[in-house]
């Protein structure tokens, strides 16, 4: 049996993200609103403070990363540092038309610091149809901004300038989102430096423009490519959510082995476990054991 934990009650405007380029091919914009997803994340994993800051950002990288690198396909980051813990994001492609969904995971270690700085390690996770893609670069920068626009250019080649803010009123989350700003192979000098001047003048503090418009990603759209003949390519909504469920459960106890199973099943045990990204509770009883005792 599953007591699954009740996502907050979204805003007026719902967290989604949208994708455009414009029309000279110079330039492929993202645009994200995660601010209720990224909210039920951080109160779902009861998170305060600076932990609760990067946590949020990191979310919010891991939509950007995929809407750039993966559209369709899963992504999850992965910060760390020796002793401090890590945090994870874990971004999953829309199936059947529902938003797409995104969890995460924080585990803070023995010793206190930030994550990010010296011995902070980024690692990006790709599933592609022919399997994992990993990328791993050192994660010594101020901000997940920093850390995650190194990783597309080390690891990925993708020259773009990468943002992401969240505004906290106490521990909890009233704005979050962000943008990607990727150049293309056709662009042109002079609308790069009109890009990299809006970039540093209009956008060099991301989260009052956040707090001011709701993170609307088609204010941001319009104001990143203000001048610039654009066309959307693609909009997707996006929700906090978990894809854990009770096949999975018996899948992961399938791994005991046989003979631990049967133990199990012959002392009537009732097992209670707990997923960490949603803490949703699941039993596992011995008929259901049984199952996973039977030839295949």
């Amino acid at each position: 049996m599953s007591e699954p934990v009740v996502p907050l009650a979204p805003a007026q405007l719902q967290d989604h993200v949208t994708r455009s380029i414009t029309l000279d091919g110079g330039f492929r914009v993202m645009a994200a609103r995660t601010t209720d997803l990224v909210r039920d994340a951080v109160r779902v994993q009861q998170l305060t403070g600076p932990d609760a800051r990067a946590f949020a950002d990191l979310l919010t990288g891991a939509v950007l990363v995929r809407e750039t690198m993966a559209p369709g396909h899963r992504v999850q980051i992965i910060l760390s540092n020796e002793g401090r813990g890590s945090l994870i994001a874990d971004s999953h492609a829309s199936h059947d038309g529902a938003p797409a969904l995104t969890r995460g995971l924080a585990n803070r270690g023995d010793v206190a610091g930030p994550l990010l700085g010296e011995g902070g390690v980024l690692k990006v996770i790709r599933s592609l149809p022919r399997g994992l893609h990993q990328s791993i670069v050192a994660a010594t920068q101020s901000g997940v901004s920093e850390a995650l626009m190194s990783y597309m250019q080390e690891s990925e080649q993708v020259f773009a300038t990468l943002a992401v803010a969240s505004v906290m009123d106490g521990d909890r989350v009233v704005a979050a989102g962000g943008y990607v700003v990727q150049l293309l192979p056709e662009l042109k000098e002079a609308p790069l430096a009109i890009m990299t001047e809006r970039l540093a003048h209009d956008f060099a503090s991301l989260a009052p423009l956040l707090l001011a418009h709701d993170a609307d990603p088609k204010w941001l759209m319009d104001e990143l490519l203000y001048g610039f003949p654009h066309e959307q390519l693609a909009r997707q909504e996006l929700t906090w959510g978990c894809d854990c469920s009770q096949a999975r459960v018996l899948g992961a106890m399938a791994t005991l082995g046989a003979a631990e199973l049967q133990s199990i099943v012959l002392k009537g045990e009732v097992l209670e476990l707990t997923c960490e990204y949603c803490t949703t509770r699941w039993s596992v009883g011995p008929e259901q054991l049984r199952t996973l005792l039977q030839p295949s």
